[in-house]
């Protein structure tokens, strides 16, 4: 996702909220347990997704076919020097003495990091991670501070070439403040936040699909999902914009699937979704694919020998 875009999101987006179709929407029966039913509230928009991309972007998946997989060759997978910095994701300044946790396996769990790095006053973090491999990082600062919130970004694929100059990103605790003044919806303490973008078979943003959380129940459970026009956020945007971004706000803790979907011109259909884990009052930043399941998309450097 671009910085810009996220940037928007995370602190101006949940904020201009529209004709507050919030957190409604789901398949078609309730499924939260209060009497609403969130995936018809979210999911309404009839406007056909194809007509307003390009139809051959959407042509590399059928939907109701098997999701797309893909393979890196085993040649790109390997331990190699990871270097970077930790930087304010709204102002791009560098965060002082951050904490960078690396989990190779993609999934977030509480204090299950597979490497733990402390960064200098510079916001420098340097330790070993894992090229082609799908990898979540989370990043924090002492919380006695209150400075950061704990930042998560999923799915992050690092191809050998550039394992050693990464940037990861911090949402410090002024722009998540900055969210319940910008917007109609109030953030709820011990809920959280996902923000990203969805994207067709050319990693183009989508333009008129809509996204929502279900939970590991299958649940649709109570949220709100806003959207953007210019990578700015608007009031009046029902599904995703040419800038294909989206926000989800007051998720509960927990495994959640953020799901893509559009009207084929008869039905909704889903067309992608990505997992992740969302944790109390953090920020999430995870995108969805055209045709995957699960946010996770391989460089093309990955997907042939590596030498």
């Amino acid at each position: 996702m671009r910085r810009t875009a996220t940037l928007l999101l995370i602190s101006l987006a949940v904020a201009c909220t529209g004709g507050d179709k919030d957190a409604d929407d789901s398949g078609s029966n309730d499924d939260s347990g209060d009497g609403v039913d969130y995936f018809a509230e979210i999911v309404y928009l009839t406007t056909d997704y194809t007509t307003l991309n390009e139809a051959g972007v959407f042509a590399c998946y059928t939907v109701g076919d098997a999701w797309l997989s893909q393979s890196p060759d085993s040649s790109c997978q390997f331990e190699a020097a990871l270097a970077g910095e930790v930087e304010d994701f709204e102002t791009g300044d560098n965060v002082e003495d951050p904490e960078l946790q690396l989990f190779f396996n993609d999934v977030y769990s509480s204090g299950g990091a597979d490497q733990t790095i402390t960064g200098n006053t510079d916001g420098d973090v340097a330790g070993t991670g894992m090229t082609c491999t799908p990898t979540l990082y989370v990043t924090e600062t002492d919380p006695g501070l209150g400075l950061t919130r704990t930042t998560i970004q999923s799915h992050n694929v690092w191809e050998p070439d550039f394992i050693g100059r990464v940037t990861f990103n911090s949402v410090s605790s002024a722009t998540y403040n900055v969210i319940p003044s910008l917007l109609g919806v109030s953030v709820q303490s011990g809920m959280g936040i996902v923000a990203g973008t969805a994207y067709d078979c050319n990693g183009d943003p989508v333009e008129g699909v809509m996204v929502i959380g279900k939970d590991a129940d299958g649940n649709y459970p109570a949220q709100s999902v806003r959207y953007f026009r210019g990578e700015f956020p608007n009031r009046d945007q029902e599904g995703t914009s040419e800038d294909g971004l989206w926000v989800a706000i007051n998720l509960p803790p927990g495994d959640m699937t953020m799901e893509m979907w559009g009207w084929n011109g008869t039905e909704y259909v889903m067309l992608g979704s990505s997992t992740l884990t969302v944790v109390p009052d953090s920020i999430n930043i995870a995108s969805i694919y055209y045709g995957y399941p699960d946010g996770v998309v391989y460089p093309d450097d990955c997907l042939s020998a590596c030498n």
